[in-house]
This record gives C-alpha cells, structure tokens and sequence, in this order.
C-alpha cells in the first residue's frame, strides 16, 4: 500500500454511543493502529515498537476552552479554520498528528474513536482531505440514561472531585444566542444530558455538511453486527479481518440511571425530537 493510501478514519459522536466498541474492531483489524480517546496499543509496524502504549489524551482541554472561555464567535471559527484558528488546532493536535505520521511511513492504518473529536472535524477534512468520518450514534433515550449512570462526569448535581473538573468542562453549555440559555440554570440533570446528546449530534450533522458525501457516513450503533461490518470496513478502506468477539458488550456504565416516566420523556422530547426525527429514532 502505498504511503498516500494509508486508511485514516475518525470516529465521532456523543459518548455512550459505541465508539469504544468501535476502537475494538478497529483494534481487531491487521496493520492497523487504533486509539479509543487517545490510548491504544501498537500491534502493527517495527518490532521495536510492537506492544508499545499509547496515551495521548482525548483533548478535552480545546472543548473547555470552546465552550467555557472563547465564546460563540471563536466556536464558530472552527468550521472554517482560519490561519490563526489553524495554528492552534495543529498545536492540540500534534500527538496525534505524529502518530498519523508514524503510520503512514509505515503504511499503517490509523483509526480514532474520540467522543471528544467533533469540534476538530472540518480542521482534520482540510488536513487530511482522504480520511473517513463516521457520525456514531444511538437512540437518544438509551444514550441520555446511560450518561446519568456517570454522575460524577456529566452535569452533576453535587460538588466534582477536583480531578474530574476537566472532564465537566469538556461538555458544552448553551451559549448566549441559544433558546435554551435563559432556562440553562433552572434545568434538571436529565434536560440539561438531553439537550447534550441534541447539541452534540447537531453540531457533528453541521460539520458533516461541509464533507463531501464519499469521506463521511452516519452510522447507528443499533446496526453495527457481524454482517454490517464488512460493508463498514470497506467504507473506511480498512482489512476485513475482524474478530467478532470484539463486538462483545464492554464498557458498560454502572451506578443508578434516570428512569423514563412520561414526565422524563417529555422533557427528552422537548429538547431532542427534531435530532430523534433526523436520526431516524422513534419517539415514545
């Protein structure tokens, strides 16, 4: 294969959603190294590096800087990076770069499965005009429960542990402009991990319209199956070699979830049933 051949493919969507079950596969694949937020292991390329541990982050600290500090106007800025925009995006994104660079020399395909990458979509499409993009999702409902398992990290309704700041920082709030930002401070947990998964996946289906159709896909965890993969793989231009133990239950969130009463739905629905409708999910 040669070097300009080499298969790029990053994985994007809202958390909970599969992307970790999506680095297994990747992980699966000969001459192929994947990463799952930044970390992973080198199973192809010199033996000097076979084994080797990589841990370069999920970059939370741009979506922090994004959304808690920079403004609407700075956001915006990164759908159409200018130079300047440019120059901080590549500073973020170096570790990976050089690992992108590291494969291609060694005509290795490089997967990344970050469900922290959205913000840096139409930055890699300029960059590295031939990678896939896959838009990973799943039904809102099973998603935003599985989210309020993880109190701690997302919207929590108590004091953080001072570790886990970075992590509640990486999500975003409404900004000025929005419809939602007057109510923001009167909001539950349950609406305010709502409005997340709709934002969230708002934000990927915005960026993918400026991809052409060839480079991205929207792709439901639901139909990820032994059968549905190859067709997957051949997407991403990657081996077909998968093992279908990868697709094994992992990863699971644990603790007490939100349960869907009709009170919980409406206000799901209040906030996500137009990204439910575009997605192709039922509403209940």
């Amino acid at each position: 294969m040669a070097v300009s051949e080499v298969p790029l493919v990053f994985v994007v969507g809202t958390g909970r959603c599969g992307t970790h079950t999506m680095w297994r596969v990747f992980e699966s694949l000969p001459n192929t190294l994947s990463t799952h937020e930044g970390a992973g292991v080198v199973h192809a390329g010199p033996p000097s590096s076979l084994g080797k541990r990589l841990s370069m982050g999920c970059m939370p600290e741009f979506n922090a800087y994004l959304y808690h500090y920079a403004g609407e106007d700075i956001f915006r800025r990164t759908f159409e990076p200018d130079a300047e925009m440019t120059t901080l995006m590549d500073r973020c994104f170096a570790i990976r770069s050089s690992s992108i660079a590291w494969c291609r020399t060694n005509g290795i395909a490089y997967c990344d499965a970050n469900a922290f990458g959205f913000n840096f979509i139409n930055y890699l499409h300029t960059k590295f005009p031939s990678a896939k993009f896959i838009h990973l999702v799943r039904d809102g409902y099973a998603c935003v429960r599985s989210w309020s398992r993880r109190d701690a990290s997302t919207y929590p309704e108590r004091l953080p542990a001072p570790g886990g700041i970075s992590w509640l920082l990486a999500k975003p709030a409404p900004f000025p402009s929005e419809v939602v930002h007057g109510s923001w401070a009167h909001f539950d947990r349950l609406q305010r991990i709502s409005w997340f998964w709709n934002t969230v996946n708002a934000n990927i289906a915005e960026r993918f319209d400026r991809i052409p159709v060839a480079n991205k896909r929207v792709l439901k965890i639901e139909e990820v199956t032994q059968e549905t993969i190859p067709g997957i793989l051949n997407f991403c231009g990657l081996p077909q070699e998968f093992k279908p133990d990868s697709l094994a239950p992992d990863d699971r969130s644990t603790g007490p979830a939100i349960e869907w009463t009709p009170a919980n739905e409406r206000k799901f629905n209040a906030l996500a049933a137009p990204m439910m409708e575009k997605l192709g999910y039922a509403l209940r």
